[in-house]
């Protein structure tokens, strides 16, 4: 990204982590941990994103780090790439809760229609592609559970603890949760499958770019498949996203029904945001 290019913005510095870069105010001081905001980005709204949190963050003296360009946003966001980091283009380092929220509203406005992917691991903060979670700041690590080397947060009594970075939300449970936030995971929450006519059975497989589910239709009593495809998420070489590929797959499938060699093509839904294909279940080798 040319914002990457540019020389460091005087009182500021610059460090490299892996493919991130860091910019902090000089002489700042942060928390060590907090409530974090982050910012998701499409391959093709990316550049202006970084554009408006450049010019914001920067004359307000809010820490930030980027992915350095859109190559790396691509592998990020990649089918294959993890499903609990994937989406992150920007993060943000509030000093304090007050800050935190002051963010959300400010920089939640500049960004509206913005799109990006949903990050698994956050909660979103209204409709547009902010994202936040209670996590690490300052680089900390401890032994996990199988004797790993993992990101720490500390507990209030100075035991660390892995910092949870999975596909689900969660909060550290010392941790007292904003009233913003206490929205924002309401809204989640909202969203479940209770009215579809589908009960869920076990998932067959996971990628960034959605799941694959075995489900029965509680209309007819027939097993189907359920296939998931998350926007702007699980990209593929050349930039298309699950939806997409979802999409393709929906008209070869119609246009190969009746020969007797493809599953039926039962039902298309939206739930939360993604997109669902479902199909006729096929009990046998592929």
């Amino acid at each position: 990204y040319a914002l990457a290019t540019l020389p460091v913005p005087r009182g500021w510095s610059r460090d490299e982590l892996d493919d991130w870069l860091v910019y902090t105010p000089v002489g700042a001081r942060f928390p060590s941990q907090g409530w974090k905001i982050h910012v998701s980005a499409s391959l093709a709204d990316a550049e202006k994103i970084l554009q408006v949190v450049w010019d914001y963050c920067l004359p307000r003296q809010i820490a930030f780090k980027i992915v350095r360009s859109a190559q790396l946003l691509l592998l990020a966001n990649g089918k294959d790439a993890h499903r609990g980091s994937s989406g992150k283009f920007v993060t943000i380092y509030p000093a304090d809760e007050g800050e935190f929220e002051t963010i959300l509203i400010e920089l939640g406005t500049a960004l509206a229609g913005f799109e990006g992917p949903y990050i698994l691991s956050d909660v979103r903060w209204g409709d547009g592609p902010l994202y936040i979670r209670y996590g690490g700041f300052a680089e900390r690590y401890c032994l996990s559970a199988s004797s790993d080397l993992t990101p720490a947060i500390q507990r209030p009594d100075g035991e660390r603890v892995p910092g949870r970075r999975g596909t689900v939300f969660s909060t550290p449970d010392w941790v007292s949760v904003p009233d913003c936030v206490r929205e924002a995971i309401a809204a989640r929450a909202s969203v479940d499958v209770t009215e579809l006519p589908y009960s869920i059975e076990r998932a067959l497989h996971f990628s960034n770019g959605g799941g694959v589910y075995v489900a029965t239709d509680t209309r007819a009593g027939q097993r189907v498949v359920l296939k998931e495809a998350r926007p702007h998420a699980g990209l593929a070489v050349d930039g298309s996203d699950a939806v997409e590929r979802l999409e393709n797959e929906h008209r070869m499938m119609v246009r190969l029904a009746g020969l007797g060699i493809v599953p039926r093509v039962k039902d298309r839904f939206v739930l939360g945001g993604h997109h669902f294909l479902v199909e006729e279940f096929v009990d046998a080798i592929p």
